[in-house]
């Protein structure tokens, strides 16, 4: 697991947009299916997804923010932020659809990954990564890490103050894909809700530079 330094942190202020699911909608790179809001980075720094990587088509795009934003609001069911309406999106395979959907638009597949879930009661139901990550800056402690993600309580995403201290994970898979998602100190909350124990703080910060 990846622990980007504070400085490097600050590069995702950005998402301090979460404050509001109207400012969503005009940054993010989202897809909605089933009540569940996927979003999509710009930049990843593991392995793009291949057509090998795809399983069987799981539905399609109903309509797009940028070509209908009166008629496609964040949060309606087959909305896209980008995708144009028609988009295939398709399973990806060994990972649940609450967790990961993949849209294939000019013959690009495009990596969508759960941020936001209703129905989720502990991390390991938005976020599926139990068993599949693989350590890369704290090999020691990974396992640790995704064990109090996957056990931790998920409530509603909280709104984030431009200048409140967050540390960036990148969760390195292993079939070489990834997963960023920003920590945030204050209230010890994982992007999406889940809350997470003292214990996951002290861990991270044994990570940084002094």
């Amino acid at each position: 697991m990846a622990l980007r330094s504070a400085a490097a942190v600050l590069a995702i202020a950005v998402l301090g947009a979460f404050a509001a699911r109207s400012d969503a909608q005009s940054i993010l790179d989202f897809i909605t299916f089933d009540g569940i809001d996927y979003i999509r980075w710009a930049e990843e720094p593991g392995r793009a997804l291949g057509a090998d990587d795809l399983g069987v088509e799981f539905a399609a795009v109903g309509c797009s923010f940028t070509e209908d934003r009166r008629g496609c609001p964040f949060g309606t069911d087959a909305a896209a932020a980008f995708m144009p309406t028609g988009s295939q999106i398709y399973v990806v395979k060994g990972y649940s659809t609450d967790f990961r959907l993949a849209a294939v638009w000019q013959g690009k597949v495009y990596l969508y990954q759960a941020w936001r879930n209703p129905r989720a009661k502990v991390g390991g139901d938005l976020y599926a990564i139990a068993g599949k990550v693989r350590a890369i800056d704290s090999p020691n402690d990974a396992d640790q890490l995704v064990e109090m993600i996957a056990r931790g309580a998920v409530g509603r995403p909280q709104a984030h103050a431009f200048g409140e201290q967050r540390y960036w994970l990148t969760f390195w898979l292993t079939d070489g894909t990834t997963l960023g998602r920003p920590y945030f100190v204050e209230t010890r909350e994982l992007m999406g809700g889940v809350l997470l124990p003292e214990e996951f703080t002290r861990i991270l910060e044994r990570y940084l530079p002094g």
